[in-house]
């Protein structure tokens, strides 16, 4: 598990957008929460996406499922995660594009089925964790460009990026749009439960 970038070379997020979407999209108590939070024990958040990453399966494109998994396992221990919707570019390249919010369910028990395109990663104190972004990546049976620049920058059998915001490597930017709802995220977390129960 990748638990620390160095900083030696510098990516692209822009917090202060965070600041709006946490606001609008899970209210201003939330964001207060969120900005309040400091991390005293950083093994907690290790823990809980060693955690995350050994419950939910490897594969492209389950970015949504683990952010949301790993938020709750924080959430449990008090921690104000917050999953981030939104772009994620490579040398200034798409390799996710978010056209728009994760439709919920208008009623409860309701089942959506809905395809969405962009990225999802959680923030906490100012710490980017994305657990999907090597599985994705590695899942990539064709060359891309997201495969090619998780290779180069940070080699093969990586479990999680979780870095200072500002310490993501120069040509990985992340465009936050969107801030997922607990209720949005309680709907996630029950489709991935039947999806178990399925298989």
């Amino acid at each position: 598990m990748t638990c620390k970038v160095e900083k030696i070379l510098k990516g692209s997020f822009v917090p202060s957008t965070l600041v709006h979407i946490i606001t609008r999209d899970r209210g201003a108590q939330a964001y207060t929460d969120y900005a309040k939070f400091q991390i005293t024990d950083p093994d907690v958040i290790v823990s809980a996406a060693r955690q995350t990453l050994d419950s939910i399966p490897p594969s492209f494109g389950s970015c949504v499922m683990v952010s949301a998994g790993f938020t709750a396992i924080l959430k449990s221990q008090g921690i104000p995660a917050v999953v981030v919707l939104g772009d994620l570019l490579i040398n200034g390249q798409y390799a996710f594009e978010c056209r728009g919010n994760i439709p919920g369910a208008t009623y409860e028990g309701e089942f959506v089925e809905a395809k969405w395109d962009g990225h999802a990663w959680v923030m906490l104190a100012g710490v980017l964790c994305d657990l999907s972004i090597f599985r994705s990546a590695y899942a990539t049976q064709t060359p891309s460009n997201l495969k090619t620049f998780i290779s180069e920058q940070f080699g093969e059998g990586k479990g999680a990026l979780m870095c200072p915001h500002d310490s993501l490597p120069v040509g990985m930017q992340f465009v936050p749009k969107f801030a997922l709802s607990d209720a949005q995220i309680l709907g996630i977390l029950d489709g991935l439960s039947r999806q178990t129960l399925e298989n």
